[in-house]
């Protein structure tokens, strides 16, 4: 009797284990809680996240996030890259032009002290022509979501989205579209719906491009993006519509 009572104890002991690793892994293996550690908070190491469009894909790029890494990981379609920089960076300092280079892709990362403005310019990915890519730096106490997908409609190209925090009405959120014909990216952000009875999450704008305005009313949610876009074509005065269609994939 002793031995049984020991057995099912063990038994309920590796069940509860299970249970345990299958609600940490719920989230389809992407991550559940911020990456970058504390005491990089408002600085320029820990860990920075984005996406990329000319194709979609996202970008994390690991700074001495506790440890002397200082690379960059690339996904975008079937393809991975690891990219490695060989200049110092300074605690405390900001990042200038910091040239990452990997296997099928090279890229720049230029940051404030505190991490913010982080900017990836001079992206090239074998493949993958006049690719484009927008990063945030994450905080310990917010992390940073990555969508990835596409609009549709009168026009059709890519879209992705980085959102900064899990609550389903949280800002900042910034966009990066393109149209395939296009030589110009659509570049804005998304602020919170404050009307609580309205079904939206969001309101998006462009922050300006040479063409044609790029609005619309997302909804998010901690897996995907969707709801409805409209542009606007000054010489012509059109008025395109359509949906939107995104994933988070990070």
């Amino acid at each position: 009797m002793e031995k049984l009572l020991s057995l099912l104890i063990a038994l309920a002991l590796i069940g509860s284990a299970c249970k345990k690793t299958k609600t940490e892994s719920s989230s389809g293996g992407l991550p559940v809680s911020p990456e970058t550690k504390p005491q990089y908070n408002n600085t320029s190491f820990g860990v920075y996240k984005g996406v990329v469009v000319g194709s979609t894909g996202t970008i994390v790029i690991r700074i001495n996030n506790g440890d002397t890494i200082v690379k960059a990981y690339l996904s975008i379609g079937n393809n991975k890259d690891t990219l490695s920089a060989n200049q110092p960076v300074i605690a405390g300092q900001p990042i200038l032009d910091l040239d990452f280079t990997g296997r099928i892709s090279s890229m720049t990362l230029s940051a404030n002290a505190d991490g913010s403005n982080a900017q990836v310019t001079s992206l090239t990915i074998t493949g993958h022509p006049n690719a484009g890519a927008l990063v945030v730096h994450e905080n310990s106490t917010q992390q940073v979501l990555c969508y990835e997908g596409t609009f549709s409609g009168d026009l059709n190209g890519t879209i992705c989205f980085v959102k900064v925090g899990t609550l389903i009405r949280s800002e900042p959120v910034n966009f990066l579209a393109k149209v395939p014909a296009d030589t110009f990216f659509l570049k804005g952000n998304c602020v919170p719906e404050t009307d609580t009875l309205r079904t939206h999450t969001h309101y998006m704008y462009d922050l300006g491009n040479p063409v044609r305005t790029f609005s619309g009313y997302p909804t998010f949610s901690n897996t995907n993006v969707t709801g409805p876009w409209v542009s606007y074509f000054p010489p012509t005065n059109t008025t395109f519509r359509g949906t939107i269609n995104c994933t988070r994939t990070y």
